[in-house]
């Protein structure tokens, strides 16, 4: 336990600390990172990767602190919002976005939740900071994104399981696996309770830490393989590599959650753990995609994966597509709780007593996801396409507009400048990169289109060399 009777709960331990921020920000959006290299190029990629880094952090540090000026400012009046913190106290204190760090405090034997009691300082989400900013839509604001871009992961993951699945079962189609995989994952995303999910949490964690690993391991293994000239710089990639450098930094949204989960006699330590931590993942994310990009060169697949040979005796590449499967099915009801949590706050008056309801709910949003998959089955498109709209928004946009509203009167020139480059950046990024996303998207479809034409003309030619029409007498 993190603390006795009568002691507050919360991580005190520097490895812990960083066991909840790392699992925050690794996911499956690493797996395409040296595709996005070989869109951009190495000298670009790392460029963009460390900026986006830096920015992303230092938007994130401006939520913490608007979370402080409003308790020091007095500004946090619950009453004001008393129906969404009843709702909220039922189970959690953020937006549905805790679930990775309340998991891992459960692994660990930490009670879920910092109590409610009088000598805490009433604990703030991020939604919450945009309502004292502007008011009803900045939760709004919060609210929508969050929804979108967890909804958008769990379509990634679909797509990841069934692309990596369909390697070794060609014969099998998308909507085959579809059917095959959201009756049980529907069921996993009727479990209300964190708790429930840890065990699996957990499972997933170690087969994600393990895959990536090895898939690390067949990169330096393959790296002397392969004579290319890596690209250097390309303008054309950089809409695309932004976009899937801001939708690698995923646990933006979960920032006050991050900083909830230490202890408060710790929590003046929070930036320091979270920016060595920061440095250390985006330093994975550059070594993990250069290095992919170096070892396969213009072979690199949109997933990873897809490039690993197939063993001989022992089968390394299944075992490490088996477990990230695996881990990625797990992972799925986790980030959907969020989604479902958001929903049903909006649309329900008492959850705990419409429980058919919430089910109906939940079998339509797993059912949404399959549908968004049918629609949108690129991986590498997909992730381009969240991570420039609502990444962006979470990760650049808000912090900025938030920070500016709630400190207006007391900020710097230079504090307001950073405030409106993040802005400025985010806006721009988020048109650029969207426009970019959408003719990827186009030009998938249009060139599936152009197979499907000439597969149909193949079969029809060949069943006419086959079975020659007779003439009539």
């Amino acid at each position: 336990m993190a603390g006795g009777e009568g002691m507050e709960t919360g991580s005190r331990h520097p490895v812990k600390i960083f066991a909840n921020i790392f699992i925050s920000f690794i996911g499956a959006g690493v797996l395409g990172l040296p595709f996005a290299f070989k869109e951009a190029g190495i000298l670009e990629g790392i460029f963009v990767m460390t900026s986006v880094g830096i920015l992303s952090v230092k938007a994130m540090m401006l939520i913490v602190d608007c979370k402080y000026k409003l308790l020091q400012d007095k500004k946090v009046d619950e009453h004001r919002d008393r129906k969404h913190r009843k709702y909220k106290e039922k189970e959690m204190n953020d937006d549905g976005l805790a679930e990775k760090v309340e998991i891992v405090n459960l692994l660990s034997g930490d009670q879920e939740i910092l109590p409610q009691t009088e000598e805490h300082k009433p604990e703030m989400s991020y939604g919450d900071v945009g309502y004292y900013a502007i008011g009803h839509s900045g939760r709004v604001l919060v609210d929508v994104a969050i929804l979108v871009s967890q909804t958008g992961f769990c379509c990634a993951y679909l797509i990841f399981i069934t692309e990596n699945l369909s390697d070794y079962m060609r014969h099998m189609r998308l909507i085959h696996w579809l059917l095959v995989l959201l009756p049980p994952l529907c069921l996993l995303t009727f479990i209300r309770h964190l708790g429930s999910l840890a065990i699996n949490s957990l499972m997933a964690q170690c087969s994600n830490l393990l895959a990536f690993a090895v898939v690390i391991w067949f990169d330096f293994d393959h790296l002397h393989k392969i004579e290319i000239h890596p690209k250097k710089i390309s303008l054309n990639g950089l809409p695309f590599f932004l976009a899937i450098s801001i939708y690698c930094y995923e646990g933006a949204g979960m920032i006050l959650s991050l900083e909830s989960s230490l202890a408060e006699d710790v929590r003046h330590s929070f930036k320091k753990y979270f920016i060595s931590t920061m440095v250390i993942v985006t330093s994975m994310y550059i070594s993990f995609g250069a290095c992919g990009y170096l070892s396969f060169g213009k072979e690199t697949n949109e997933i990873i994966t897809l490039n690993l040979p197939k063993g001989d005796s022992i089968d390394f590449a299944m075992i490490v597509k088996s477990c990230l499967c695996l881990a990625l099915f797990f992972t799925y009801p986790v980030m959907m709780f969020p989604v479902m949590k958001i929903l049903e706050g909006y649309l329900f008056v008492n959850v705990e007593k419409q429980i058919w309801k919430g089910n109906a709910l939940r079998l339509f949003m797993v059912l949404v996801t399959g549908l968004t998959v049918t629609i949108i089955p690129n991986f590498a498109n997909l992730m381009a396409l969240v991570g420039a709209t609502c990444c962006t928004l979470l990760a650049f946009i808000l912090p900025g507009l938030f920070h500016l509203s709630i400190f207006k009167g007391s900020l710097s020139i230079g504090q307001v400048v950073m405030d409106w480059t993040l802005i400025f950046i985010g806006t721009v990024g988020t048109i650029v990169c969207t426009v970019d996303a959408l003719k990827r998207l186009q030009e998938s479809h249009e060139l599936k289109l152009e197979d499907f034409t000439a597969s149909n003309m193949t079969s029809t030619t060949l069943h006419t060399l086959l079975h020659p029409v007779s003439p009539s007498p």
